[in-house]
């Protein structure tokens, strides 16, 4: 249970803040509010930041080592009050205190995670309607321990590695139903010394990305990234182009496509999946990964031009 519960505490948040900037105009017409005050053993929990969880997106976030992407995040004030628009939808909802200067992202030491129980210590359920407020009053935080684990799924092990071949320690794998969706459904913890993960998750079908953290958009040049099943860097971190062009190596064909095929990871409840190994590679410098390929392109198509050189004909042996 300790396990479990150490694994739900470092529940990892991508910055998606409260303006759902990527929802169209007429859904967010149909947004309503959801307005309350959070307790945590029994006093308000200010400054806190909130997170909401879709029901619809998967297990309750409180269950196995696996930890879901919220929805929405969300500060409470000094008095532990939050409103917020969301679309409509049930709900769930955690909370973990920390000061604003010290920004979002996953729990540090010694922070605590909490999420929100109904009357009959339940995981409590919020139900927003289109273009209505909510008032859920006071809402009320138990430990993730105190909540129980769902028993349905399939556990995923394996190793992530660098360029070098090396395990590499830190990262977090990300589990996504399609490999083109724009973000996961489920993140690990971060590898241990050994590079290994372990993460268990309901059963179904997963591509498997290894990033150096989910926060803050897309991966940047310098970052590192890998999928499961490819063997070269994403096709996306080089430039248009670069491996159709004339005398362009093979190297670089790869690289356009990425090397590999990403795989699927799937399996039955109670199924044990292992030997997931995933290579990490850094993401290069769009100009220079651009510079490299067409010096190599101009070096193959002179090579090809150049006339052969004069060759005088070797003497005959005298009779």
């Amino acid at each position: 249970m300790k396990k479990i519960i150490s694994c739900v505490l470092g529940l990892l948040f991508i910055l998606l803040g409260t303006s759902w900037a990527d929802v169209p105009g007429f859904m967010k017409e149909q947004m309503g509010t959801l307005k309350g005050t959070v307790y945590v053993k029994e006093k308000p929990y200010n400054n806190a930041i909130v997170s909401f969880f879709d029901k619809n997106g998967g297990p309750p976030p409180i269950v196995g080592s696996a930890r879901r992407v919220p929805e929405a995040i969300d500060r409470s004030t000094d008095k532990g009050e939050f409103s917020l628009k969301l679309l409509p939808g049930t709900y769930y909802m955690g909370a973990m205190q920390r000061e604003a200067k010290k920004g979002f992202g996953p729990p540090r030491e010694g922070e605590e995670y909490f999420f929100m129980r109904d009357a009959k210590g339940n995981l409590r359920e919020f139900i927003v309607e289109t273009k209505k407020v909510t008032d859920a009053a006071r809402v009320d935080g138990m430990p993730p321990g105190a909540f129980h684990e769902f028993k349905d799924y399939i556990t995923i092990e394996g190793k992530v590695t660098g360029e070098n071949g090396k395990p590499l320690a830190g990262t977090l794998v990300t589990l996504k139903d399609n490999v083109d969706a724009p973000r996961p459904r489920f993140i690990s913890n971060a590898t241990g010394a050994d590079g290994t993960f372990s993460i268990k998750v309901p059963p179904g079908k997963y591509y498997l990305v290894g990033r150096e953290s989910v926060g803050g958009g897309k991966p940047g040049i310098g970052a590192f990234i890998g999928s499961y099943g490819k063997n070269d860097p994403l096709g996306e971190s080089v430039p248009p182009k670069v491996g159709s062009q004339s005398g362009a190596s093979a190297a670089a064909k790869g690289l356009q496509g990425g090397g590999g095929n990403a795989l699927a990871v799937e399996g039955k409840s109670g199924a044990v999946i292992k030997g997931i190994n995933i290579q990490m590679f850094k993401i290069p410098d769009p100009a220079e990964t651009r510079q490299k390929y067409e010096a190599e392109a101009k070096d193959q198509a002179n090579a090809a031009q150049e006339p052969p050189m004069f060759m005088l004909p070797e003497p005959s042996e005298k009779k």
